[in-house]
């Protein structure tokens, strides 16, 4: 799902595993789950880079949306100090906070709520 929500046409496998590593950090789930979204075709493989062929869109109930909330907190991605925080919504489990540049860095499509 998340695979499939990114804008940029193909992302480098790096970019890939950074999103995956958003659920889980446990190197072989990220990696099968980059191999599950091969075998279903959301994405294929062209180098060292990933073609995104299958696109979800950031719609209330499917694909990834975005939150956002006033906070005082760490980013978790960079670790920089943030007052505005913003959540990735992904089949109804919610991971953050991110500010607002790592999630621009993320290139996922998303629909802010």
């Amino acid at each position: 799902m998340l695979l499939a929500s990114v804008e940029a046409e193909s992302i480098s496998v790096k970019e890939a595993v950074e999103i995956v590593e958003l659920v889980t950090a446990v190197p072989e789930l990220v990696r099968r789950t980059i191999a599950i979204a091969e075998e279903r075709g959301i994405v294929k493989r062209e180098g060292g880079r990933l073609v995104i062929r299958e696109r979800v869109v950031g719609t209330k109930g499917h694909g990834v949306q975005v939150k956002r909330r006033e906070c005082n907190a760490q980013c978790m991605r960079c670790g920089r100090r943030i007052s505005t925080c913003f959540f990735l919504i992904v089949a109804e489990s919610e991971f953050g906070p991110f500010g607002s540049e790592c999630i621009k860095r993320l290139r996922l499509g998303t629909q802010r709520l």
